[in-house]
């Protein structure tokens, strides 16, 4: 092999390698939520909850909640009323599958 093509071939490693531990830019690649709110949501008006734990996107772990008329809020994951939700969620699920 000549030195051109050694030389070519190490440079492309060498790229490979530094881009293998880059994050991908796009949505995934930043924080999604630029505040987040302590207020309580009603349940019945929330139709999906969508965790995205802290990682090299984003420094904090988020809490998007979708409601029924396709609103989205970010959530505080440290919000008092999202424990209350999740504890009365395991409850009835338990209560669901003794039945």
């Amino acid at each position: 092999m000549d030195r051109t093509a050694t030389v070519t071939i190490l440079v492309l490693l060498l790229c490979a390698i530094a881009a293998q531990g880059s994050p991908i830019s796009g949505a995934q690649g930043r924080c999604q939520c630029l505040q987040t709110s302590f207020d309580i949501i009603h349940p019945l008006s929330i139709q999906s909850l969508k965790y995205i734990p802290s990682g090299s996107h984003c420094n904090k772990a988020e809490i998007i909640v979708t409601l029924k008329n396709k609103n989205k809020k970010c959530v505080d994951p440290d919000a008092k009323w999202l424990e209350v939700l999740f504890t009365a969620y395991k409850g009835a699920k338990k209560q669901n599958s003794k039945i």
